[in-house]
């Protein structure tokens, strides 16, 4: 899912679901780590983050697996937006349109 397609996206969290060494390795601009095997601990964490929450990872798979999570345990504004390296570019063609 592009970020364009999320309802208030620019307002959001992008939560970064891979390893903490993936994560120091690189990661989108203002982007959080929580890593996608122990996301639940995470909860409250993740709670206190501005709504959208919009997941990445390498692939979407982990993200993928987040969100059917927190879609289960209730949680409505989360999306999968896939890979990481794309957000930031992503941000930037949405800027020009929301100024």
């Amino acid at each position: 899912m592009l970020i364009q397609d999320i309802p208030n996206a620019l307002q959001g969290t992008i939560v970064d679901v891979r390893s903490a060494e993936e994560f120091e390795l690189a990661h989108a601009n203002n982007s959080v780590n929580i890593p996608w095997d122990i996301h639940q601990y995470y909860l409250r964490e993740l709670e206190g983050f501005p709504l959208p929450w919009i997941f990445v990872c390498e692939e979407g798979y982990r993200s993928g697996w987040v969100v059917m999570s927190l879609k289960m345990l209730g949680y409505e504004e989360v999306y999968n937006a896939g890979r990481w390296f794309d957000i930031d570019k992503e941000k930037e063609n949405m800027i020009p349109a929301a100024a």
